[in-house]
């Protein structure tokens, strides 16, 4: 007999920030080696000499570092940069010696900051500050769609004419294709009390991780409902 094992979502969360983590050491696997070469033979170069070669001579090797940084981008997360600066700052200090630890940074930071100006940036941490702001608006932005959905639906009447202008994402409700049959739907299963009409998916982008869950919990008052003709209007706690 098959075991179903059930993931919770600090689960998923862990599953996928290793798959992310994989997948970054997986990017650099390739070229880290010559990147680390360069690094240790340019150990003797300022970083303005660093950023030069950079845009001359060694623009493949900078494609090799961009490709770190736009993963960062897409990802909106620091975790690709995080763990190409360890393998970088590993290989300067091997030995992982706490007396070479300072000696170590000031080569890696030389280096990075010279890729850094070769795109025009002042500094290492000024693609990482990007790359961090880049995140926090993803971040603000989920966090004021939650608080506006919050905001319009608590204590207040809602009903079909309602949701038209919400445009929920389709891809992810399954019974449904269009807000007319859906509002047909959410009528049956208020009227009836079986919300398993009701896809869980949807609304994510209004703060919503489970549509199915907050229409069962959160109507405190049924209007109107007719599943023929979808018309429903209810009250939110």
């Amino acid at each position: 007999m098959t075991k179903i094992i059930k993931l919770t979502e600090s689960d998923l969360k862990r599953i996928v920030k290793q798959v992310i983590k994989e997948s970054n050491e997986m990017l650099l696997s390739e070229d880290i080696g010559q990147i680390i070469r360069k690094a240790w033979s340019w150990v003797g170069k300022n970083e303005d000499e660093i950023a030069t070669l950079f845009k001359t001579s060694e623009k493949a090797l900078a494609k090799s570092v961009d490709d770190v940084v736009l993963t960062a981008m897409k990802q909106k997360s620091l975790e690709a940069m995080d763990v190409f600066q360890t393998r970088l700052m590993h290989s300067f200090n091997p030995g992982g010696l706490a007396a070479e630890v300072p000696v170590a940074q000031q080569k890696m930071i030389k280096f990075l900051n010279g890729y850094s100006k070769s795109k025009g940036k002042a500094n290492w941490g000024s693609l990482r500050d990007e790359v961090s702001g880049t995140q926090k608006v993803a971040q603000k932005s989920s966090q004021a769609s939650t608080q506006a959905f919050k905001d319009l639906f608590k204590g207040q009447r809602i009903s079909n004419n309602s949701f038209p202008k919400m445009q929920p994402d389709f891809t992810n409700i399954t019974n449904a294709k269009n807000m007319d049959d859906y509002n047909k739907l959410i009528a049956q299963a208020i009227e009836s009390g079986n919300f398993s009409y009701i896809s869980a998916k949807g609304f994510e982008k209004f703060g919503i991780p489970n549509f199915r869950d907050y229409l069962k919990n959160n109507i405190t008052k049924i209007n109107e409902v007719n599943p023929t003709t979808g018309r429903w209007s209810v009250n939110f706690k």
